[in-house]
């Protein structure tokens, strides 16, 4: 089975479910198309945040990034917000543990899919 993942954004609002497709990679080692399709540094496109740029080179603290093949998203006006639900947006996680039951179920009813 697939890993799926869970992400949510910055408000513990959870648009997506999907599945990561390939290791992670440093920042520094991420490329990413510019415009004309051509790959580029991950950090001179994504300029709308910090991404931790003065740790670039630090593999220990830099920021690290994984391929995700998005299995289902919701529009942010009918996002997933409930109490109880984990959720953290800098991290992609797969809820397998008992206790994640409860998030998994409701997940499911959301996004119509089986996710774990």
């Amino acid at each position: 089975m697939p890993n799926k993942n869970c992400p949510v954004t910055g408000d513990q609002l959870f648009i997506g479910v999907g599945r990561v497709t390939g290791p992670a990679v440093p920042a520094s080692g991420l490329f990413l198309p510019n415009d004309a399709g051509e790959p580029v540094p991950a950090l001179d496109v994504l300029t709308g945040a910090d991404y931790h740029r003065h740790l670039v080179d630090d593999l220990e603290k830099c920021e690290w990034f994984v391929p995700i093949a998005w299995d289902a998203t919701l529009p942010l006006n009918r996002a997933v917000r409930e109490i109880g639900l984990f959720g953290n947006q800098n991290t992609v996680c797969r809820p397998t543990t008992p206790k994640w039951r409860t998030m998994v179920e409701r997940l499911n009813q959301s996004f119509r899919m089986v996710i774990c």
